[in-house]
């Protein structure tokens, strides 16, 4: 029990965890794999408006804590073991958790639209707005 407590506590000292419980969109830059994104959000246009956690993590403080345990583990992991895909693509758990964060930010602009009847059963807001939050150079 007590190799895997030292383990883990070492891990996070050394990892700078605890900036991962904060909303500082830097803690995402810890990880040297994330600096793209991180510069281009910062050149985004919902750099004024929205940090990370805005977008990809919602819900109650239960939820947004929870969302941050599994990405921070999953995420440790994959770059850890370097098995992840370049360049890092948005995917399932993460995907639907941005669709909430959307929806909830442009609710009743997206319900004035065909869309909301239509098409957004099947269709992430990203499918058509893929630099909005990212801009690409």
């Amino acid at each position: 029990v007590g190799a895997p407590v030292g383990t883990g506590l070492a891990t996070f000292i050394f990892a700078d965890g605890h900036s991962y419980l904060s909303s500082n969109p830097k803690a995402c830059v810890n990880c040297h794999i994330m600096q793209s994104q991180f510069d281009s959000w910062q050149a985004s246009s919902h750099k004024t408006i929205a940090a990370c956690n805005d977008c990809h993590s919602n819900g109650s403080i239960i939820e947004k804590y929870s969302q941050k345990a599994v990405n921070g583990f999953l995420h440790s992991f994959a770059f850890t073991t370097e098995y992840f895909h370049e360049p890092i693509r948005i995917k399932g758990f993460n995907k639907n958790i941005t669709q909430r964060s959307c929806l909830s930010c442009h609710e009743s602009f997206v319900s004035s639209t065909h869309l909301a009847n239509e098409g957004l059963k099947n269709r992430f807001c990203t499918d058509c707005h893929k630099e909005v939050g990212h801009r690409k150079w």
